[in-house]
């Protein structure tokens, strides 16, 4: 932590972060397009505070997005557990002002990296079905549609993340948290649902 990319910054949230996600939560576009309701200052509070609880507790969560040239946080994007695990859901929203622009697709594709790179848990998403632009960024990332989830009293569209596999050397041996290839000596790689 940081994670950095070419315009934006990722990291845990802070007490300060508290104004400027607000304005993302209580947003009704920003949150209509989950859908949710926008959030008081008392559900801010309650939801930054479940951050801090996941981050301390497992090390990980969905973080503060800043732009990386001025520091202004502009959303959220990170992991965390989905109903208590063991799967880990990526999520990410921005402030409207901010959509349009590569943001969310550039922040989604960071924590889903750092994610298979640092987690040995399965990655998925969960999006309404009519959120286009949410589908489209978890396609461009290399997310794949794996059926639907029902919860909340909605159907939602469920993504999996795809681990890429090869090996490294005629032994046989892989990355740290990679899955097996389905041989020792595949020269293609192997693409599997995690």
């Amino acid at each position: 932590m940081p994670i950095v990319t070419g315009r934006l910054m990722i990291r845990p949230f802070t007490a300060d972060d508290f104004e400027a996600i607000h304005a993302v939560w209580s947003d009704p576009a920003v949150m209509g397009a989950i859908p949710s309701q926008a959030f008081d200052r008392e559900q801010s509070w309650s939801r930054l505070r479940e951050k801090f609880r996941h981050q301390a507790r497992h090390g990980f969560s969905k973080w503060a997005v800043a732009e990386l040239a001025s520091g202004t946080v502009i959303g959220e994007c990170g992991v965390h557990y989905l109903e208590d695990g063991p799967d880990i859901e990526l999520g990410y929203k921005l402030a409207r002002a901010y959509w349009g622009r590569g943001l969310a697709a550039e922040a989604a594709q960071a924590c889903l990296d750092w994610a298979l790179a640092e987690r040995p848990e399965r990655v998925v998403a969960i999006v309404d079905p009519a959120n286009i632009r949410s589908t489209r960024i978890l396609s461009k990332i290399g997310m794949v549609r794996d059926g639907t989830f029902s919860r909340f009293g909605h159907t939602w569209d469920f993504y999996v993340a795809i681990r890429r596999q090869t090996t490294l050397d005629s032994t046989g041996v892989q990355p740290p948290g990679w899955l097996a290839g389905t041989s020792a000596d595949c020269s293609e790689p192997a693409l599997q649902p995690w």
